[in-house]
Order: structure tokens, then C-alpha cells, then sequence
């Protein structure tokens, strides 16, 4: 990533900056410009390599060569008594600021650099009130600065910051005369991290970041190390793991996505850029496959492609390409990994495609090869239409993905989510269908639930949700204006009580179907009827008590094919 341009150099962090402070050459603030972005509706901060981030959480610690404006000018936001914010100072403005002047005079001092020597002369003059004395914009306050010195020029030619400048480099480099220890991730005797990286970007996590590895307390901590010492990892390794995952999870960044309450950051390498951009573009769009018919058919051929083996020796189809995904999750302070799969492009493809033949049913519950994040919405309670993502259940959109990714049955959870929502809110649809089938035949090894309406099926289970499909048709054909059917009523206790239930349904439909018959729907009564018989004929006398949640999955997969599959006699949807 470094030698690519996507990552800062060791020392530095990409943070977001707003404004940037022009001194003079014996320290005399000169400018406050405006560096955000203005071309959406609201200015944005740019993306800039500073000096790395300090990690904060009740101190007062200050950041190298850029902060915000309560260190950096002693100003942050205060409402005056109209309601407007001006430049102020806080209960502790006043410390954080002689804090980030303390730390550079220290740092600084007797350095032979025209640009630092300017620093601490801007220091060692500015008082809080020049902020509004030289009407500086509002908008700055509590956004982060960096510095530039007034006229300085980077080797292109282009004006550069105080932090580009060549005598900042050696400030940052860690010292190696802390003490040396074997880090467990290169396996090489080196200085340790004391505090490990604030990843961001880790859906649910706090927004300034969370840690993979923390110690915040001395239950955690064993044999008398402290903090970091406990899991030792390098500077460097913790660096560039922190590095490389913050700019895998970044906003602008195509290599991750979002199923359930897990993040998921995903990566490739390959023999040259094309072909690892490539393997990870597929990846993105398998995950969350295009609506446009072309793109979506283009995808799934890509992929059977790569699963079959067929790269015609095009570097970008190679099924030997390494891929990896990881999945994080907020815990607290840190992030949980909820998985952690490496492998090779040819099993995630054909895992990926299997996964999406699970699916498969008539009538089709998607319009494309279906996302795996779109399941967990069928688990989701719905206000006003919409699904409420924080209703999913937690950890099962990584037990889903793991399901997927390694081509294990998924898992029953899913399966128990969904017949829950369906007995909550009966509503049986195409995609819910889908996600019964998939989890049954995934856990039964065998295809037990068919793509389409099979009437040969004699799993009892799958008869009885065609045969209440059927009854419900009949109800609907004989009395149209019902406000609710027996679906609404009673296919929650069909569906798991099928004995106690269906002599009861039956009865009625003799009725039902007398009043179809005789009216102008004649035709359709007597096919019904036939129907009816039909389904009749592959069940047991003795209706099932109860039925397992793996038969529930199976009545509702019959009650679907059976209830939209169209009808052979007048093309009707049945």
C-alpha cells in the first residue's frame, strides 16, 4: 500500500484536515485558509498525511505539527448570549494549548530549520484573542490546522507544510532504546507498542476508533507487564497493521462493506495491481451484486468462470490468487474478530456461487444473484416499511458470512430468525422462501426443497404448506372481500401445530369450495378441489403434532411454490 501511494509513511496517519495556519518567517500569523473541500453541500475536511495521531481519552495530549484549534490557538467554540458561536476558551483550553506550546519548545529546541524556528517564534507570541482581533473564520473552530511557512516550496514546487518538511522525518522515528522484546507478529527482537492503533471505520465502534489490542486495567495485565507488554507486538507491526486497516475501512475505500453488526475488510494479492484490483472489485460486487440486469448477469459469469477454473491464462481469472477477509465487530473499548478467512480466489468464488444456487427459487425472491447482507433484513422488525437493522440479532451476520466463505451450512439461527419474523408478521415472500430452502438443504446435504413447485415431494412438511396455500386460496376465491384470511389467523400455528390446526381449515374449505363451484369461478373450484385431493393423497392419516424448525422451513417453502407458482389450467396466480 505504501509503495502504491495508499498509505502515509511510518510516523504519519491520514487525518482530516480543514484550515491551514500561514506564518510568516519570525512567527507573525499571516493567514488562516480555508482547505476543505466545497464541492457538495457541506464543505468537507481533505484527507492529509500528518504526523500520527496521539490516542486520547480524558488527558490532555497533544498531536505534532497540527491540531485542533484548542490546542493548537487556545480557541474553541463558545455560544455568546444571541445564541451565535464566537471563539472562546473551555474549562481546560487554556491547558491543552500550553501543553501542545510545551511540547514543541521542547522538541524543537536548538533545531537548525528555518520553518521550526518559525513554529516556535509563532508560539512563543500568539495569544488566544488574535484569533478574533484578526477576524479568522468561525467555521475554523475546533476543526484541525496544520502550519505552513509563508512562500515555502517542496522540492515539485508545490507549497508544502511545516510536517513535509525534510528535518520533521527524524523527529518521528521511535527510539529504539526502549526495551527490545520478541514481537509475535514478525518474530523479530524489537521496540514494543505500548498502546496499539485506533482503528476506524468499525461500524458501532466509537467514532474516534477502537483498539484490537488494549489493556485498560491490571486484571488484564500477568507477570508484572504493563499495557501493550501483555501481547507484545512491535511499533512497526502495530504501525502498519493500524495503517493498512484504517485505510481498508476508510469511507472512500471499495474494499469493505457492512453485514449485520460486522464490518468486513477484504483485500487480494495477486502478481501485478490490475489483476489484485480486479480480484477485488469481484469481491465488492459479490457481496453487493448490481441491480442492472447486464452488470448482474456479466458477475455471475465472471464468477462461475473463476470457480470452474477457466482463466484462460488471463492473470486477472487466476483461482490461485490469495484472498483475505476479515470481520470485526465493536466490543466495547475494542473490536471483536468475528472471522478471519484467507484462500485462494477459486474457493471464494465457488463458494460464492453455491451460495447463490442455495437460493434460487420460483418465483425468483431477487432480481439478480442476491447480497448476503439483504438475508439479515428478512430477520429485521419493519416500522413504517422499513427494516430496522438494530434489530437483527447480533453476531449473526458474521456467522452468515463465515457460512458463506468457507461453504458450511448456514446458520440455523438464520432459519429461526426468519420463521419468527414470519410468525410475526405473516409475510411469506420470495427471498424469506429462499433463505428456508438454502439453510434446510445446506443442513440436510441434499436437495430436500426444490428450486420450483415439485408435487411428487412427499415430505409431509412441504405438502402441508401447499396444502395451506390451497385452503387459503379457496377462502379468498369463495369469500374476496375478507379483511383477513387463514394465513393471517392461523399460519403461525399450522406451521409448527399442523394436527390441532388443519381439521379445523379443512372443514371450512368444504364450504369454500361449495360457494366457488357454484358461482362464476366454477372452473377454478373444481381445480382447487382437485388440488386438494391431490396433496391429500402423500399425507399420513395422522397428521405430524408438531413440526421440527427444519420442517417449518419446509412447510413454508411448500406454502410459497404452491401460493405464486402459476397455474397450468388458466395461468392464474395460485
Amino acid at each position: 500500500m505504501l509503495e502504491a501511494g495508499e498509505a502515509p509513511c511510518p510516523g504519519f496517519s491520514t487525518e482530516k484536515i480543514s484550515f491551514e495556519m500561514v506564518i510568516s518567517a519570525v512567527g507573525h500569523p499571516l493567514y488562516l485558509n480555508d482547505l476543505r473541500s466545497h464541492a457538495g453541500k457541506r464543505p468537507a475536511p481533505v484527507q492529509m498525511e500528518v504526523p500520527q495521531t496521539v490516542k486520547r481519552s480524558s488527558g490532555i495530549k497533544p498531536n505534532l505539527f497540527w491540531d485542533k484549534t484548542a490546542y493548537v490557538l487556545g480557541v474553541t467554540a463558545v455560544e455568546d448570549s444571541d445564541g451565535q458561536l464566537t471563539p472562546g476558551q473551555g474549562k481546560r483550553t487554556a491547558d491543552e494549548h500550553a501543553a501542545f506550546a510545551a511540547m514543541h519548545c521542547e522538541l524543537l529546541e536548538g533545531i537548525d530549520d528555518d520553518g521550526l524556528r518559525a513554529l516556535l517564534a509563532f508560539l512563543d507570541k500568539w495569544k488566544p484573542e488574535f484569533f478574533a482581533a484578526r477576524g479568522f473564520p468561525v467555521e475554523a473552530l475546533d476543526q484541525n490546522i496544520v502550519f505552513r511557512l509563508d512562500g515555502d516550496t517542496g522540492p515539485n514546487g508545490a507549497p508544502r507544510f511545516l510536517h513535509q518538511r525534510s528535518s520533521v522525518l527524524p523527529l518521528l522515528v521511535i527510539s529504539d532504546q526502549r526495551d527490545s522484546a520478541l514481537c509475535l507478529v514478525t518474530g523479530k527482537e524489537a521496540p514494543l507498542a505500548r498502546l496499539h492503533p485506533s482503528i476506524k471505520g468499525v461500524m458501532g465502534a466509537q467514532s474516534s476508533g477502537a483498539s484490537l489490542v488494549s489493556f485498560n486495567d491490571q486484571a488484564y495485565e500477568s507477570f508484572g507487564k504493563s499495557q501493550g507488554e501483555n501481547a507484545p507486538v512491535s511499533e512497526q507491526a502495530a504501525f502498519a497493521y493500524g495503517t493498512a486497516l484504517n485505510r481498508l475501512l476508510a469511507k472512500d475505500s471499495t474494499r469493505n462493506l457492512r453485514v449485520g453488526d460486522t464490518t468486513i475488510a477484504f483485500w487480494a494479492e495477486a502478481e501485478t495491481p490490475e489483476a489484485a484490483g480486479f480480484s477485488e472489485m469481484l469481491m465488492s460486487n459479490a457481496f453487493s451484486p448490481p441491480d442492472e440486469a447486464a452488470e448482474a448477469n456479466m458477475l455471475r459469469a465472471h464468477v462461475r468462470k473463476i470457480a470452474e477454473g477457466r482463466a484462460g491464462g488471463d492473470p486477472k481469472f487466476d483461482p490461485s490468487t490469495r484472498v483475505y477477509l476479515l470481520g470485526l465487530a465493536p466490543n466495547a473499548a475494542r473490536l471483536s474478530v468475528r472471522f478471519w478467512h484467507p484462500g485462494s480466489f477459486g474457493d471464494f468464488a465457488r463458494n460464492v456461487a453455491r451460495f447463490w444456487d442455495d437460493l434460487t427459487i420460483e418465483p425468483a425472491g431477487w432480481k439478480g444473484p442476491p447480497a448476503a447482507w439483504s438475508l439479515l433484513y428478512e430477520t429485521a422488525i419493519h416500522v413504517g416499511g422499513k427494516a430496522r437493522a438494530d434489530t437483527i440479532p447480533p453476531l449473526l451476520g458474521g456467522n452468515v458470512m463465515r457460512s458463506v466463505l468457507t461453504g458450511q451450512p448456514l446458520p440455523r439461527t438464520l432459519l429461526s430468525a426468519v420463521v419468527g419474523r414470519i410468525r410475526a408478521d405473516g409475510h411469506v415472500n420470495g427471498r424469506r422462501a429462499a433463505v428456508c430452502k438454502a439453510v434446510v438443504n445446506r443442513i440436510s446435504t441434499k436437495e430436500e426443497i426444490p428450486v420450483s413447485l415439485d408435487p411428487d415431494n412427499t415430505n409431509p412438511a412441504y405438502r402441508l404448506g401447499r396444502l395451506f396455500a390451497v385452503l387459503e386460496r379457496a377462502q379468498e376465491a369463495a369469500l374476496p372481500s375478507l379483511n383477513a384470511t387463514i394465513k393471517d389467523r392461523y399460519f403461525a400455528a399450522a406451521s409448527a401445530t399442523p394436527a390441532r390446526v388443519f381439521p379445523l381449515l379443512v372443514k371450512n374449505a368444504n364450504h369454500h369450495l361449495s360457494l366457488v363451484k357454484k358461482g362464476e369461478s366454477g372452473g377454478l373450484g373444481r381445480w382447487l378441489e382437485k388440488q386438494l385431493g391431490l396433496i391429500w393423497l402423500g399425507l399420513e392419516a395422522d397428521l405430524p403434532r408438531a413440526l421440527a424448525l427444519e420442517d417449518q422451513g419446509r412447510f413454508i417453502a411448500g406454502y410459497y411454490h404452491q401460493r405464486w407458482t402459476k397455474s397450468e389450467k388458466n395461468g392464474e396466480d395460485q
